[in-house]
C-alpha cells in the first residue's frame, strides 16, 4: 500500500493497528458468548465439521443456501492451531476470533488512510481514529464468528482503493477494490449491496464515470461467477448457494417467518445505540460532504455505500440489528471525521482546547455505548431479544454454556455427554464441546426425562450430564448420578449404572422399522455395552436376517443353539444412513443346517446409541 511504503504513515498506521489488535484480543478472550444462533451455527460449526469431521447442521447447509467460503477458512485455521497443540476448547476458538480480529484491526488503520486523503493533516487522522481503535462496540463486534463481522474489513479495504482511484485514476486500485468487495460477498451475499453502492459511488464522483463504474461492475461479477465456480466443488451446482439462498430468503420468505418490523427498525436501533451527539455529527459530515460536493467527492465515496446499504436493509422485511454492522462502524467513523475536522478548522485560534475537547468527547460518547452494552461483553452471558420456536419459556438473559461445553469437553474419560437448560440452537454445539463424543441439548422436562431414560437404559459408562441451575433433576435418575463440578451456571454429574446383557423375546420386537428413525424410538431395545439377546419360541431356520439396527454403529451378532455357538456375522456402519437402518444379511452357513433359537447383539465400536428394531429370519 502506498501510504504505508512512505515512512511518514507507517509508524501512525502501526500504532493503530497495534492498540486495535490488543483491544481486540482482550475482547477475544473475554467476550465468549454468542449474540446469535448464526454465529455458531452458520460460522463455527460447519467449519468444525469440515475440519474435524463433528458438526450440527442446521437447513442453510443443508439444502445449500451458505457459501463455505468461509467456513473453509475457519476449517484451514482450526488444523492449524490443532496441528500446533492448541486443543482446548475454549483456547481453539479465541483462537478463531484472534484471526478475525487481526482483519478488523486492520480496517482502523487503514481509516486513518481514508482520512488523510480527506484532506485531514497527519496529527488530526492520528488523534481521531484512536478512539475508533479503542472503540467499545469496535471491539464488541469484532470478537463475533459472524459473516457480517468477517466481511466488514474487506468492505472498509474495497473503500480504501476505490478512494485510491479517486485520488490516482490507476486501474490496479479499482482492481483490489474489486478483489476487496468479491472477497466480502464470498464471506456474507449481501455485501453485494454494499457493492452495488460503491459502483454507484464511482459514478458520482469519479472523472471516468462510466469507465470507473463499468470496470468496478464487471470485476465484481467475476468475483461472483468465482463463487458460482465454488460452489459446484461444495454443492455441486453453479451459484447453487447464492440462488438457493435467494429462492429461502428473498422468493418464499423463509427469513420473514423469524420476524418482520417495520422499515424504521434500524432508525431505531442506530438511535437507541449511540449518543444523541453521534449520530447527529455523523449526518452531518454526509451533509457537509453533499454541499461541498466538488471538494468532498472523497466523503460522499465513503458513505454512499453504506448509506446505500442501509436504505436496501430497512426495506427488507426481516430485519436483525447485526445485519447492519458496517452502518454501525460507519456512523462512529463519521462522527470521528465531524470532530477531526472541528479540531483542524479551529486549532490555529484555540488549538490545545478544541484538541482536547474534541478528543474527550469522541471517547466520551463511545462510553454510552459501553454502559448499553456493557452487560453482555461479562464473560459468557447471552441475551436473548427475539423469542419464537423452541426459545419459548427460558430466561432472556443465561450465561456459562459455552465454558460448560468446554469443560464437559475437557473430561478424559467422557463418552457421551448431555447438556440440560439450553435449547440446542443457543448452544456452542460441537465448537466448543471440541471432543469426539456425541452430545444432546435439551430444555423442557420431556426431553430431559427421555434423554435420561435412553441414557439410563443403555448404562453406557462415563455418560456426563450439564444441569442449569434451575433445572429439577428428575427423581427416578437421582440416586445414579455422582455430582462431578458446579461453575455457578451448571451442575456437572457423572452417570452410574449397572452394565448388564439384556433379554428380549423376538415378540416384543418391532414388526416395523423405518430407515433413519431415532435409535431410541418406542418399541425398539435399547443396549449397553454388553448387548442384547434376543430368544426364540423355537429353533428356527432360514438363509437370510432382516435386522434393524442404528446405522453409525457396528455390531457383532452371536447366533446359539441351546448352549451352542453357531455362528457370528458382523455389521459394519451404513456410513450414508442416519438413524435406524434396516440391515439385509445372508446368515453365516454354520447357522443355515443347524437352525438356531437365540441371537445375541453386541456392539463392537459405538457412540453409545445402540439398539435393536425389528428382526426377522427368511
Amino acid at each position: 500500500m502506498k501510504k504505508i511504503a512512505n515512512n511518514s504513515e507507517l509508524l501512525p498506521f502501526l500504532v493503530i493497528f497495534a492498540l486495535s489488535l490488543l483491544v481486540r484480543i482482550y475482547a477475544s478472550a473475554t467476550s465468549i458468548a454468542q449474540i446469535y444462533p448464526d454465529e455458531i451455527f452458520q460460522t463455527l460449526e460447519p467449519a468444525h465439521k469440515l475440519a474435524f469431521g463433528r458438526g450440527i447442521t442446521y437447513w442453510e447447509f443443508k439444502v445449500g443456501a451458505r457459501s463455505f467460503f468461509l467456513p473453509g477458512i475457519f476449517a484451514g485455521i482450526y488444523k492449524i492451531l490443532d496441528f500446533f497443540g492448541v486443543r482446548d476448547p475454549l483456547s481453539i476458538n479465541i483462537g478463531i476470533k484472534i484471526f478475525l480480529s487481526i482483519f478488523n484491526s486492520l480496517a482502523v488503520p487503514t481509516i486513518y488512510l481514508i482520512f488523510r486523503r480527506h484532506s485531514f493533516g497527519r496529527k488530526e487522522a492520528f488523534l481521531f481514529t484512536l478512539p475508533l481503535a479503542a472503540s467499545y462496540l469496535l471491539s464488541y463486534i469484532s470478537a463475533r464468528t459472524l459473516s457480517e463481522s468477517a466481511s466488514l474489513p474487506f468492505m472498509v479495504f474495497a473503500l480504501y482503493h476505490a478512494s485510491g482511484y479517486l485520488e490516482s485514476e490507476r486501474k490496479r486500485e479499482l482492481f483490489f477494490a474489486v478483489l476487496s468487495a468479491g472477497i466480502a460477498y464470498m464471506i456474507r451475499f449481501q455485501t453485494c449491496i454494499f457493492s452495488f453502492g460503491l459502483a454507484l459511488a464511482l459514478f458520482i464522483t469519479s472523472k471516468k464515470r462510466f469507465k470507473a463504474s463499468l470496470i468496478f461492475g464487471f470485476g465484481f461479477l467475476g468475483m461472483m461467477l468465482l463463487q458460482g465456480i465454488l460452489d459446484i466443488f461444495t454443492w455441486g451446482g453453479f451459484f447453487k448457494s447464492f440462488i438457493t439462498y435467494l429462492d429461502y430468503n428473498i422468493f418464499r420468505g423463509v427469513a420473514d417467518n423469524h420476524g418482520v418490523m417495520p422499515w424504521y427498525f434500524y432508525v431505531v436501533d442506530i438511535a437507541g445505540t449511540f449518543h444523541p451527539a453521534t449520530c447527529a455529527s455523523a449526518i452531518i459530515t454526509m451533509l457537509l460532504g453533499v454541499i461541498g460536493f466538488r471538494k468532498n467527492k472523497q466523503i460522499i465515496l465513503f458513505f454512499f455505500p453504506f448509506l446505500f446499504f442501509f436504505i436496501v436493509h430497512s426495506a427488507i422485511g426481516h430485519k436483525e440489528p447485526r445485519f447492519i454492522f458496517a452502518c454501525h462502524f460507519a456512523v462512529l467513523v463519521l462522527s470521528a471525521e465531524f470532530f477531526a475536522f472541528l479540531c483542524q478548522k479551529y486549532e490555529k485560534k484555540r488549538e490545545k482546547a478544541a484538541l482536547f475537547l474534541s478528543v474527550f468527547l469522541l471517547f466520551s460518547l463511545d462510553t454510552f455505548t459501553h454502559i448499553k452494552y456493557a452487560p453482555l461483553w461479562n464473560h459468557s452471558v447471552t441475551k436473548i431479544d427475539n423469542f419464537y420456536g423452541n426459545d419459548k419459556g427460558i430466561e432472556k438473559r443465561f450465561g456459562g454454556v459455552l465454558e460448560t461445553e468446554a469443560e464437559l469437553g475437557r473430561i478424559k474419560d467422557l463418552k457421551r455427554a448431555y447438556l440440560f437448560g439450553i435449547p440446542q440452537i443457543w448452544s456452542g454445539g460441537y465448537s466448543y464441546f471440541h471432543k469426539n463424543a456425541p452430545i444432546s441439548f435439551a430444555s423442557e422436562d420431556a426431553e430431559i426425562i427421555q434423554f435420561m431414560r435412553e441414557a439410563y437404559d443403555s448404562a453406557w459408562q462415563n455418560s456426563y450430564f450439564a444441569f442449569k441451575h434451575n433445572i429439577k433433576i428428575p427423581e427416578q435418575y437421582r440416586k445414579n448420578l455422582e455430582k462431578i463440578s458446579d461453575n455457578g451456571d451448571f451442575v456437572i454429574y457423572r452417570m452410574q449404572v449397572e452394565d448388564t446383557l439384556k433379554t428380549a423375546a423376538l415378540n416384543n420386537l418391532p414388526q416395523e422399522t423405518e430407515n433413519g428413525s431415532k435409535w431410541s424410538e418406542t418399541g425398539n431395545v435399547i443396549m449397553s455395552a454388553s448387548g442384547v439377546k434376543v430368544t426364540f419360541d423355537e429353533v428356527v431356520f432360514g438363509k437370510t436376517i432382516k435386522i434393524a439396527l442404528d446405522s453409525s454403529d457396528s455390531y457383532r451378532l452371536t447366533f446359539f443353539n441351546g448352549a451352542d455357538e453357531v455362528g457370528t456375522l458382523l455389521i459394519l456402519p451404513e456410513k450414508n444412513q442416519r438413524g435406524m437402518f434396516n440391515y439385509t444379511r445372508n446368515l453365516p452357513e454354520s447357522c443355515i443346517g443347524k437352525g438356531f433359537d437365540a441371537i445375541m447383539a453386541v456392539p463392537v465400536e459405538s457412540d453409545g446409541s445402540c439398539s435393536i428394531g425389528a428382526l426377522k429370519i427368511e
